[in-house]
């Protein structure tokens, strides 16, 4: 059995007393912290692949009245580093893409500019630009590195269930609802 680092968003921050009842429902290989990004959950899983660590970790969550997860929570502020680990490529090829000597043009310009000259890019326009030149599987704002790309795909796709899921939920209209509802059964 493999251990799978990962985060998860939560719909809201957790009491004291929830954080017990968090432990008691199986989320003792996990820790809460409330920052920037809303309240997460930051487990460290064993378990058979990652998409079982997530669905269990999920589940065990919501065995908790009014928590639910909304998402995977990441960080999506990247360097030419970052970038060019989830593209799996040399950070000399990350900066070739970035100075537009190679990669076809038009990527994304740095959105800051440390004090100490580092530049960094925001993940969610990065990560369209290498799906649209075909160099990754599709965009996942996430700071946690995974060298297979099955990896990613299953974080990927987690994050729009979730998402799907908490959308849903948030839906007024019963029927709309119980119709997308549907669309996702049948996936």
């Amino acid at each position: 059995m493999s251990s799978y680092e990962f985060s998860l968003m939560l719909n809201r921050e957790v009491t004291d007393g929830e954080m017990e009842a968090l432990f008691e429902a199986g989320c003792d290989d996990a820790a809460v912290e409330t920052g920037p990004l809303g309240t997460l959950i930051e487990f460290d899983r064993e378990a058979p692949s990652l998409a079982t660590a997530i669905a269990a970790a999920v589940r065990d969550v919501e065995k908790v009245p009014g928590l639910r997860v909304v998402g995977l929570a990441c960080d999506n502020m990247v360097t030419l580093l970052d970038i060019a680990k989830r593209a799996g490529v040399t950070r000399e090829a990350a900066r070739l893409w970035a100075t537009g000597q190679r990669g076809g043009g038009g990527f994304p310009p740095p959105v800051i500019l440390t004090t100490g000259g580092e530049r960094i890019w925001d993940w969610e326009q990065v990560g369209p630009w290498l799906l649209q030149h075909g160099k990754q599987q599709p965009p996942v704002r996430c700071d946690i590195y995974w060298s297979d790309s099955a990896d990613l795909r299953v974080l990927y796709t987690a994050n729009c269930v979730l998402r799907a899921r908490e959308a849903l939920r948030r839906e007024p209209d019963d029927d709309v609802r119980k119709e997308l509802e549907r669309l996702l059964e049948d996936a």
